[in-house]
């Protein structure tokens, strides 16, 4: 067997020359490796290098994404559809002063009240940079069908002002060659994110595929594409909690080098397998260890009175030596000398980095004063944070955020919560289902070295081909072609696993590409 690798380098996109990151992002890798293995089987394996290239990055629109349909000389109010859809940004050059991007794949969808129903799609560019300050600018060519016309439209920005820090994109476009008679708008949030991994307060049954036998309950990791990712007994198997329990809720979720799973669940329980007593504050493993207890957590922090356990809320691990937390109880600080607060955003090093009035100031919450608690979290390269609350709150002029919602400490909501369900249409009528654990699936993630295969081999009774690999990857896909040279296809769902099992593999060539993430 012969397998070889083969990977591109890229330096990643930089707005105006070095990307420059908050406090808590600094520490993130800048540099991006994009890397592709290709293995063949046919008969018995070959190996071929994969030409080298630039790996698009696939952005998602999120909450505030519009399409506006005018008339100018008509006596009615502009039409406004709520927006969803996908597209990908492909870097063409780099210059000192700006970086131009392809915007390639454009593929919406808008739905607005009395049965307008609007799709879109086309290409474009987008450019961002500037010698005196940041700017922005964006041109499209797209075809927008509204069910009775198609339409196309050449579109560009209204203004050139940056809203949202790199790489979310947040930016408004207008029709140019418009008519008297329509004229149309298209209002972008978006963000490099291809899937949303997290767990729910509540258990709910799926309308979509409706099964009563398909629960999917509170500590099970689910995908926004609407597939489960882990159950929870897949989660604990190999600690082995005693006495067996249906369920034990998930309470934080992140996903590790090597497709490992940290997470904590709402309730302790005795492990057979590690002989210890597991508490709801430790941060576990789905291979079955303990990764840092409630004290190794809490121990730069001197609590007072000596460690019991606070519980663990959300979770997102930095380093092999730090890792981002939120708490359930509050405690006091002996080292900082200040009750630590279970809406803070601490790291295991000892320090508070944001407070929880800092994480949610820009919503402008009715009662500045109160802790609405730390569910879920994730930090960007940028060191902008996603999060949820443990209770909702509302704004100065009444908007609501829920318990659920994924918000942005930019002060914008992400995604509300039944969007994040929509594939899975939940039968029960819950405004809200909550938010405990997150991981995004993102392009924009600074990547490891390239993973390898170990082992790729044919099952010659039922031709299941069966393909091992190792990689500092924290999740992995699976690509399949006929040929070497592609084009290639998504084989696998995106998955947190070092193995899987091509069941529906030709009889003669197939060539596998691995990518991670």
């Amino acid at each position: 067997m012969k397998v070889r690798t083969c990977g591109t380098l890229r330096v990643p996109p930089k707005p105006g020359g070095s990307m420059r990151h908050s406090s808590i992002g600094e520490r993130i890798l800048a540099t991006i490796v994009t890397t592709s293995i290709v293995v063949g089987i046919s008969g018995h394996v070959v190996g071929q290098p994969l030409p080298e290239t630039t790996r698009p990055w696939t952005y998602t629109l999120l909450e505030g994404s519009q399409l506006t349909d005018d008339c100018p000389i008509c006596d009615r109010l502009p039409i406004v559809a709520p927006m969803r859809g996908k597209f990908d940004l492909q870097l063409l050059e780099e210059h000192p002063l700006f970086t131009r991007y392809a915007v390639q794949n454009i593929s919406f969808t808008a739905g607005a009240p009395f049965g307008h129903f609007y799709k879109v799609s086309g290409q474009g560019t987008f450019q961002l940079g500037g010698e005196v300050a940041l700017l922005q600018a964006m041109s499209l060519e797209v075809e927008i069908d509204n069910g009775a016309t198609k339409t196309l439209c050449y579109m560009t920005n209204v203004t050139g002002l940056v809203e949202r820090l790199w790489p979310m994109i947040k930016i408004q476009l207008f029709q140019t060659n418009g008519s008297l008679t329509q004229v149309y708008g298209l209002e972008l949030a978006a963000a490099p994110l291809r899937e949303i991994w997290f767990s729910t307060k509540h258990g709910f049954h799926p309308g979509e595929p409706a099964s009563a036998t398909n629960y999917v309950s509170g500590g099970d990791v689910i995908s926004s594409a609407g597939r489960v990712v882990k159950r929870q007994h897949e989660l604990t198997a190999r600690l082995g909690f005693m006495p067996v329990v249906p369920d034990l809720g998930l309470d934080a979720l992140d996903i590790l080098p090597k497709s490992e799973i940290g997470f904590s669940t709402e309730e302790g329980g005795f492990s057979e397998t590690l002989g210890i007593q597991l508490h709801e504050g430790d941060a576990l493993s789905n291979r079955g260890r303990v990764l840092q207890s409630y004290a190794e957590l809490s121990r730069a922090f001197g609590p007072l009175p000596p460690p019991a356990d606070q519980g663990l809320n959300a979770l997102h691990t930095m380093s092999s030596d730090e890792v981002y937390f939120s708490i359930e109880q509050d405690f006091f600080s002996e080292t900082l000398g200040r009750t630590i607060r279970r809406g803070d955003l601490l790291s295991s090093r000892g320090q508070v980095l944001r407070t929880n009035e800092q994480l949610i100031t820009r919503f402008n919450p009715a009662d500045t004063k109160k802790d609405y608690g730390l569910d879920a979290l994730w930090v960007w390269p940028s060191g902008e944070i996603w999060f949820s609350t443990e209770e909702g709150f509302y704004g100065q002029h009444f908007e609501h955020y829920g318990h659920g919602d994924l918000l942005s400490d930019q002060g914008y909501v992400v995604f509300r919560n039944l969007e994040l369900l929509n594939r899975f249409a939940p039968l029960e009528d819950l405004a809200d289902f909550g938010l405990d654990g997150l991981f995004i699936v993102s392009d924009s993630t600074p990547l490891p070295a390239a993973p390898r295969f170990e082992s790729v081999h044919r099952n010659p009774a039922s031709g299941v081909v069966e393909l091992q690999w190792q990689g500092e990857g924290r999740v992995f896909q699976v690509e399949r072609a006929g040929d070497v040279a592609g084009p290639f296809a998504p084989l696998s769902e995106i998955v947190p696993e070092l193995s899987f099992e091509d069941t529906n593999s030709p009889g003669t060539n197939a060539f596998y590409r691995l990518r991670h993430w």
